[in-house]
């Protein structure tokens, strides 16, 4: 992938030359299957996002904390599918009740008791949920969540912030994390398609203002407010590594869409369950209109959800009246499926209950201190941030509050560090700078000292090119 934010140095280029080649002689396998999957899949793997120089290595299994590739390698992982796998990987309740639905049907296209046994947990978590319906991906939830959004208010456009990441649809691909020189002043950011085949309308309708700054929200919806259905915002912002809500962010959100009659959409597909029980909402203290989930919900299976207060969730359920739609649509065959309502269910009603939160919160504090201790003593210019079971290193000396402040990110010298991670038998997050660490339920005191440990011996190498 093409870095973003990188100047020419010498010895980060060095250092990050000679973690190419140890991955390469470590990864002989991984190269052959890279080289021969190209040819019969774009990129050699099935989202962009997974394509990375030199290649990806390649999965032969996972388990617990910890994924094997076919060379051998065994990683402490704590990337997690994006994140998904709050509950590591083949959870043995999970395994055993995944094998028994199984036996009992994958789909249905009917509605089942599983439908109240996934829905239910959700419900109670968030007091903003009323009404839950499900889907299958994080993607399909906030497009979803959207729509629902415009048929209640009657309005088109959204309010997002610039640089956040909401799914693959094509509203989505509008100014995430797009290259400055092409982003207009942060005061009036020109919307940026991220891919062709976007079609030249899409911008229209997406209006953007600035994480953690209130303000250019409330310019929009002072100039606007007429045409706006929705704003859209991560409670967390997971899309610059981890950023927090400042200066009461999302309580003015709150109070600008009651203002100006406006949906208050809480993308929490990364967020949910992972933060808090009720993820960002609860952690936060703010309760959106309509919530997005995926992730972390399903423990692993693919699903997605999108719920909130009945007066809104309940125009999914308006017919066609002489022809003309009175409400918002929402298909698809593989919705609900009895496989991923079960692994819902269980996940959220018997893995992740108090206990595995204090667990989780406890080991993620300790990952966290042990990241500031090296960096002290390796003299190292970076900013570590953790919350609930989400963590990152920023490798700057100011902080990320914004998407304008990624220029502060060398992405070039974050490679470094993420391939030397991986060379010393640790996944530390997903690729990219603009990821985050997961600490799940599996993980143990000795997985999270092993992995500061593999950054202690990276550090030195890490400060030396810094500096």
């Amino acid at each position: 992938m093409t870095e973003r934010n990188s100047s020419p140095d010498p010895a980060i280029d060095e250092l990050l030359a000679r973690e190419y080649e140890r991955y390469r002689e470590r990864t002989p396998n991984s190269k052959t299957m890279a080289d021969e999957l190209r040819e019969i899949v774009p990129a050699g793997v099935c989202s962009t996002f997974r394509a990375y120089d030199p290649y990806p290595f390649h999965a032969e299994r996972a388990e617990g904390t910890t994924i094997h590739d076919v060379d051998g390698n065994e990683y402490l992982d704590f990337a997690l599918n994006n994140g998904t796998q709050l509950v590591g990987h083949t959870h043995p309740r999970l395994t055993d009740v995944a094998t028994d639905q199984i036996e009992r049907g994958t789909l249905y296209t009917r509605p089942s008791e599983l439908l109240e046994f996934a829905a239910t947990p959700l419900i109670d978590r968030w007091e903003a949920i009323e009404q839950v319906r499900f889907t299958n991906s994080g993607t399909e939830a906030v497009m979803h969540a959207t729509r629902l959004a415009r048929a209640y208010t009657g309005r088109e456009k959204i309010v997002r912030m610039e640089g956040a990441y909401h799914g693959a649809h094509d509203p989505a691909l509008v100014s995430k994390m797009p290259p400055l020189e092409q982003a207009g002043p942060a005061g009036d950011p020109r919307p940026v398609r991220e891919s062709q085949g976007i079609p030249s309308s899409v911008p229209d309708d997406v209006l953007l203002a600035q994480y953690n700054d209130a303000e250019s929200v409330e310019g929009l919806l002072r100039e606007r407010g007429s045409e706006i259905a929705a704003i859209l915002v991560e409670p967390a912002c997971l899309n610059l590594g981890l950023v927090e809500p400042e200066d009461g962010f999302l309580q003015r959100l709150r109070e600008l869409a009651d203002e100006y009659n406006v949906v208050l959409i809480f993308d929490e597909v990364k967020t949910g369950v992972k933060l808090a029980p009720g993820g960002g909402a609860e952690y936060y203290g703010v309760q959106p209109d309509l919530v997005a989930l995926a992730k972390a919900i399903g423990g692993g299976y693919p699903v997605g959800a999108f719920g909130g207060r009945r007066e809104i969730m309940e125009l999914i359920a308006d017919d066609l009246n002489d022809g003309v739609a009175t409400g918002a649509a929402h298909y698809g065959t593989y919705n609900g499926n009895p496989l991923s309502l079960r692994a819902v269910g269980v996940t959220l009603r018997e893995i992740l209950t108090d206990e595995a939160y204090d667990h989780v919160a406890d080991l993620n504090a300790r990952l966290a201190t042990g990241y500031r201790e090296v960096i002290e003593d390796s003299g190292l210019e970076a900013q570590v941030k953790a919350v609930g079971s989400q963590g990152m290193v920023h490798f700057t000396e100011e902080p990320i509050r914004t998407f304008r402040d990624w220029t502060h990110v060398d992405e070039e010298f974050h490679e470094a560090y993420w391939i030397g991670m991986v060379n010393r038998d640790v996944l530390p997050h997903p690729h990219d700078a603009s990821q985050q660490w997961t600490v799940s339920v599996r993980h143990t005191a000795e997985d999270v000292d092993a992995h500061v440990d593999a950054f202690a011996d990276l550090a030195t190498h890490l400060s030396d090119a810094q500096h």
